[in-house]
């Protein structure tokens, strides 16, 4: 059971706790109807940009889907509140074991994340696109 949001912190907190989880729907069902989702340095293959919340959630669901031998044990995210109370700049450690290697926490994303009327608007997420990258080549 979700804890219910009060603020827009607590709906990016929300957002962040969940995504160990690799819930497509849950994250999505944070999002405003018509929300963005930018990724501007990815990496061949993926979307600049995703629109609307049904959008989000398909892509979300492949994507992690595809992401089976991952194995996330927690996201810590560090929130910066900004002098604009609807938006806030995230860092994200992520606590992950990736096939055959050990178990280590790495900085894996920063994002700014748009909050209006209890839902999110905006993310944007400024992946390690180079690492993914590397990490996809590596296994070819």
């Amino acid at each position: 059971m979700s804890t219910p949001v009060t603020t827009p912190r607590d709906l990016v907190e929300q957002l962040f706790t969940g995504l160990p989880s690799r819930n497509a729907g849950g994250f999505a069902d944070l999002m405003a109807e018509d929300a963005v989702f930018e990724l501007p340095f990815r990496v061949p293959g993926m979307p600049a940009r995703l629109e609307g919340r049904d959008q989000i959630r398909e892509y979300l669901a492949n994507r992690w889907t595809g992401m089976s031998g991952l194995e996330i044990h927690g996201i810590t995210p560090h929130i910066y509140e900004t002098t604009d109370p609807g938006v806030f700049v995230v860092e994200n450690d992520v606590d992950m074991t990736r096939p055959g290697q050990e178990r280590r926490s790495v900085r894996s994303s920063v994002n700014v994340v748009h909050v209006r009327d209890g839902q999110v608007t905006l993310f944007r997420d400024y992946m390690d696109t180079a690492r993914l990258l590397s990490l996809a080549l590596s296994q070819l």
